[in-house]
């Protein structure tokens, strides 16, 4: 991660894309509600994600769009109001 887009080479930019694409097929089968996970094992796949979401990020600013904000009116970006299985 850097935090520096437009100085990255294409080729890094297609390996962190690559990569959140690995990330996100594995965080996918870690999140249905019948998976067993341990604490230690849903914090990793966190920092993974929120790795690949911030390169990803840099990758876009870097082509000049503009990360939107957070909880931004069109309420895609608001907060989750309950992270937690009821």
């Amino acid at each position: 991660m850097t935090d520096q887009p437009q100085s990255q080479p294409s080729d890094q930019r297609r390996r962190q894309l690559e990569t959140a694409a690995v990330i996100l097929g594995l965080a996918r089968p870690m999140v249905d509600d019948d998976a067993p996970l341990t604490a230690d094992e849903l914090r990793w796949i966190a920092r993974r994600l929120v790795e690949s979401l911030t390169d990803v990020l840099g990758i876009a600013a870097g082509r000049h769009h503009a990360p939107p904000k957070h909880g931004g009116g069109d309420r895609r970006n608001a907060p989750i109001s309950s992270i937690t299985r009821p």
